[in-house]
């Protein structure tokens, strides 16, 4: 009996995990060709063969200024995050966004190593992109789950400091973190923290903007506090989004947000 269950403990703890810390879903939300979109799908196989879908959405003006490459968050795929940014489309930017493994159409199944090893092949490709193109700006947009997948991948990239200006939306460093807050202490052991972001963050020196709002229900606005005060960036920016709830930014106050995250972007020097 002793036996039996020091075998199947592990793999019950593997599978709660994963089933509490991604709901990603194969449904296509809503279509870009729908709204006049212009975009590129395609396929990318990651570092260990898992093939991942991704969209290269191209600028509605001419020669593009801004690259921005979105880690989006937890639930369904890319399909339902990407209009979160959509409308940059109109601002002299090129948008690219990917599913991580078992999101969408993307094979295999979410766990951290494998989600990391997504962002990691992503952040490459789009770097690569970036200084092959023509663009003046490189921007890593991130929002909940993907602030804490990107925020891990940053540290084994030599060149993140190239990176124009990093956003980490309504985001958190660690969902062991999250989960002793949401579970009051009761359920945070079924988290790993092992391939998290260091508690430091000492590698987060590129321009920086930290989002969130303290009604934020999914996660505690502490969680964006913490964050903005442990990076060593000269160079961040915390925006309190009274009005807001969890990655809705860009659409409260009749997007007044997006001109100031246009103006922001404006400011940095190519």
């Amino acid at each position: 009996m002793v036996s039996f269950f020091s075998k199947i403990l592990p793999l019950f703890l593997m599978v709660s995990c994963t089933s509490l810390l991604y709901q990603p879903d194969r449904y296509l939300h809503a279509d870009p060709h729908a709204y006049g979109i212009e975009f590129k799908e395609y396929y990318v196989r990651s570092y260990d063969g898992t093939r991942l879908l991704a969209w290269d959405l191209k600028s509605k003006t001419p020669n593009p200024e801004n690259l921005v490459l979105m880690f989006h968050g937890n639930a369904q795929n890319l399909s339902s995050h990407v209009f979160n940014l959509a409308w940059m489309l109109d601002k002299k930017t090129d948008l690219l966004i990917f599913d991580y493994r078992g999101y969408g159409l993307s094979e295999g199944t979410p766990y951290p190593k494998g989600v990391l090893e997504d962002g990691l092949k992503f952040l490459q490709l789009a770097y690569d992109k970036f200084k092959e193109g023509n663009y003046k700006r490189f921007i890593v947009y991130t929002e909940s789950l993907g602030g804490d997948v990107a925020m891990r991948a940053l540290e084994e990239v030599p060149w993140r400091n190239e990176i124009s200006l990093l956003v980490l939306n309504s985001t958190f460093r660690s969902p062991q973190d999250v989960a002793r807050v949401k579970t009051h202490g009761l359920l945070w052991w079924l988290m790993s923290s092992e391939y998290t972001a260091d508690k430091k963050l000492s590698h987060l020196t590129m321009p920086l903007l930290v989002i969130h709002a303290p009604n934020d229900p999914v996660v505690p606005y502490q969680f964006g506090r913490e964050i903005f005060e442990a990076a060593p960036s000269t160079k961040k920016t915390f925006w309190r989004i009274e009005d807001g709830y969890h990655g809705d930014v860009f659409f409260v106050q009749k997007g007044v947000y997006r001109e100031q995250f246009i103006s922001l972007i404006n400011k940095i020097s190519p």
